[in-house]
C-alpha cells in the first residue's frame, strides 16, 4: 500500500473512532462526508481496473 493511501486509511480510522462518540446529528453527517471523500480520494489514487 503506497503512502498516501496508509495516511488516508489512518485518517479513515481516526473519524471512524470519533463518529462512535459523538451524538450530536450535525457532527455525525459531518463525519461521514469526510470518511467518504477520504474513500473516494483513495479510489482515485488507486481505480478499480476494468
Amino acid at each position: 500500500m503506497c503512502e498516501k493511501c496508509i495516511e488516508l486509511d489512518r485518517r479513515i480510522e481516526h473519524y471512524q473512532k470519533l463518529s462512535s462518540c459523538v451524538t450530536d446529528q450535525t457532527a455525525q453527517e459531518g463525519i461521514r462526508l469526510l470518511i467518504a471523500k477520504y474513500c473516494a480520494d483513495k479510489k482515485a489514487i488507486h481505480p478499480d481496473p476494468g
